[in-house]
C-alpha cells in the first residue's frame, strides 16, 4: 500500500528550524555590528585625513599661515575654520538650531573651500545629531560635527591668554613651519560635547595636565586623531578613568567636562601633553 505523502512540517520540525534561526540571528548580529563599528572607524580616519590636508593647503597657500581653530572670530588672518550655525538668512544662531543649521555654518567656514563636503567634520559612528541634546538649555541638536582643532593652533591671543594665561602666547602657533614634529602632533581631534555642539578651539592644559573639554570615544574606547604631517591613527585610552568617564559623557550619564582626569599621574593625560601642538 502507498505511503501518504506529507504536506508539511511537524511541529518538532518547526521547532528545530526557528532554534536554528535564533542560533545564526545571535551569531550574526554582534558580527554586523562591529564589522560596522570597524566600517565607521575607517571612514572616520579618512575624514580626518582629508581635514588635515585641507588644512595644510590652507596655510600653503596663506604664506604657511594656519587657519585658526575657533567656529565663530573671523578676523585676519582668519581663525573660523569653520562658522556657527546659521539660519536661512545666514545669520549665526547660538540656540534652538538644528543640524542643517550646523552644517551651514560649516560651509561658512574659512576652511571648507578646501574639503568641499560638510559630511566630512561628521564622524558616522557619532549620532548626537540624530537625537535630542542631553543639555538642551544650551542650544539646538546634540551636535552634528565631530571634530575639533586645538586652542593653541593660531586662535586670537586674547582668547588663548584669557584661557591659559599670558604666558600661553609664546607658545602660539602662527605657520605651519614653527611645527617641530609633524608626525607627532595631532591638529585634529574627535571631541563629544554633548551640551550641543562643539564651540570653538578644543581646550587641554598641557601645562597643569588638565583636560577641559572631551575626548569622543565613538570606537569602543578609541579616539581617532589628524597630524599635522597628513596623516591619522587611533589611540586606544590606558587609563581606566578616562575611559570611564568618555563613556559615560557620551551616554549622557555624565556632564561634558573632565577637568576631574587632572592627574599628571594618568598615562592618557602625559599622552595628550605630549603631543599637543605648541611651539616649545
Amino acid at each position: 500500500m502507498a505511503m501518504k505523502s506529507r504536506d508539511g512540517f511537524t511541529l518538532i520540525e518547526l521547532l528545530v528550524v526557528i532554534a536554528i534561526i535564533a542560533l545564526l540571528t545571535a551569531i550574526l548580529i554582534p558580527a554586523l555590528s562591529i564589522a560596522k563599528q570597524q566600517a565607521g572607524s575607517v571612514v572616520c580616519l579618512m575624514n580626518e585625513k582629508q581635514l588635515v590636508l585641507a588644512w595644510l593647503m590652507y596655510a600653503e597657500d596663506n604664506d604657511y599661515v594656519m587657519c585658526g581653530p575657533m567656529t565663530g572670530i573671523t578676523g585676519s588672518p582668519r581663525y573660523d575654520w569653520v562658522g556657527p550655525p546659521r539660519d536661512s538668512s545666514g545669520a549665526a544662531k547660538t540656540s534652538s538650531f538644528t543640524a542643517e543649521e550646523e552644517i551651514r555654518g560649516i560651509e561658512s567656514g574659512t576652511l571648507f573651500p578646501y574639503y568641499k563636503k560638510a559630511k566630512l567634520v561628521n564622524c558616522p559612528t557619532d549620532k548626537r545629531a540624530a537625537r535630542a541634546p542631553t543639555y538642551p538649555g544650551c542650544g539646538g541638536t546634540g551636535g552634528y560635527r565631530t571634530y575639533s582643532l586645538p586652542y593653541h593652533l593660531n586662535a586670537p591671543v586674547a582668547q588663548l591668554t584669557g584661557r591659559y594665561g599670558p604666558a600661553a602666547s609664546n607658545d602660539r602657533l602662527v605657520r605651519i613651519t614653527e611645527l617641530k614634529s609633524a608626525s607627532s602632533t595631532y591638529i585634529v581631534v574627535e571631541e563629544n560635547d554633548n551640551r550641543d555642539y562643539n564651540m570653538d578651539a578644543w581646550a587641554f592644559d598641557p601645562y597643569k595636565f588638565i583636560l577641559i573639554d572631551t575626548i569622543a570615544v565613538f570606537h569602543n574606547n578609541v579616539t581617532m586623531f589628524g597630524y599635522a604631517d597628513g596623516h591619522s591613527a587611533k589611540k586606544t585610552w590606558a587609563d581606566p578613568r578616562t575611559q570611564r568617564w568618555s563613556n559615560e559623557i557620551r551616554d549622557g550619564l555624565r556632564y561634558p567636562d573632565m577637568t576631574g582626569l587632572s592627574d599628571p599621574e594618568n598615562v592618557d593625560i602625559r599622552w595628550l601633553a605630549t603631543h599637543y601642538p605648541r611651539k616649545h
